[in-house]
Formats: C-alpha cells, sequence, structure tokens
C-alpha cells in the first residue's frame, strides 16, 4: 500500500503507484467517456439530419425521372421530348449542388471552428456535461503559429533557365 505523504513530496513512482490503487471506471474516466458520448450522439444527429436531407433529394431525383420518363413515352416531337430531358438535368444538377452546398456547409463549420482557436465550439447542450481535457492537459491551447511567406529569388530577364 503506498505511504501517505504529501503529493509535494512524493516521487513520479510514487504518483503513479498510488493510481495504480484508484478503483475503475474513476470519475474521471466516467465524466470524459459522458463527454465523448454527448459529442458522438450531436455528431450523429448532423450526419442524421444531412442523410434524411440526401434521401429526400434522391426520392425527388427518381420521381422527376419517372416523369421525364412518362413524358418522353410515345412523344413524337422532339422539342417536347427535350425539353422533358432538360427539366430533367436541370433538376438532377440541382440536387448535385444541394449535395455539395450541405458538404461545403458542414465542413465550412467545421474548420471555421478550428480557425478561431484550434479546437472545436461545443454545443450548447453539451455544457452540461463536465468539460475536462480527455489528453490530460490544461484547456487552453496557444494559437497556432503561420509560417512566413517564403521569399521567391527573383531573377534577371535573361539568366532564367527553362524547367
Amino acid at each position: 500500500m503506498a505511504d501517505k505523504k504529501p503529493l509535494h513530496d512524493k516521487s513520479p513512482a510514487d504518483v503513479l503507484s498510488d493510481l495504480m490503487n484508484v478503483p475503475f471506471p474513476n470519475t474521471a474516466y466516467v465524466e470524459s467517456m459522458k463527454r465523448v458520448f454527448a459529442m458522438q450522439k450531436h455528431m450523429l444527429d448532423n450526419f442524421q439530419t444531412n442523410l434524411d436531407q440526401w434521401f429526400e433529394r434522391r426520392r425527388e431525383g427518381t420521381e422527376a425521372t419517372i416523369t421525364m420518363l412518362h413524358a418522353m413515352n410515345g412523344e413524337r416531337d422532339k422539342e417536347k421530348r427535350a425539353e422533358a430531358w432538360q427539366r430533367w438535368v436541370s433538376g438532377t444538377m440541382a440536387r448535385i449542388m444541394d449535395d455539395v452546398q450541405t458538404q461545403f456547409d458542414m465542413m465550412a463549420k467545421i474548420t471555421g471552428q478550428l480557425a478561431k482557436d484550434g479546437e472545436v465550439a461545443i454545443p450548447p447542450e453539451l455544457k452540461a456535461v463536465k468539460m475536462r481535457p480527455l489528453n490530460g492537459k490544461a484547456g487552453h491551447h496557444p494559437a497556432a503559429k503561420k509560417a512566413a511567406p517564403s521569399k521567391a529569388k527573383h531573377h534577371e530577364p535573361g539568366t532564367r533557365t527553362p524547367h
């Protein structure tokens, strides 16, 4: 059993030895796991919303395809057939752009939060969960340093070598 020295008198080996006697799972572990599961739920809810929208666009696309096929079926007028196809292509492209926009918005939200201070903002509903960094370090992270732009060497007009 570990002796009852004050923390400032303990060696790293003593501290590790004391930690070995902590019952598992300990409170810090449970709180960390609550945070992980809450964040996963939040992410899955967002993915579910995006997937619901994606499937709705696929349903609309299927209906538009059937409508286009009915409009073209038996139609001898080439202009009317072309118009039906053009409506279908226009709707298809709009749905594809909606898919791209949804993905762009999701990535912009994530990267925008990361660009501010290197961390993703915690949604308000997760604030109730006790926050503690999972990596064991302090919650404050220094801002990332931007690399200075490199200066290109300027060549004399007649001294450039071909690539």
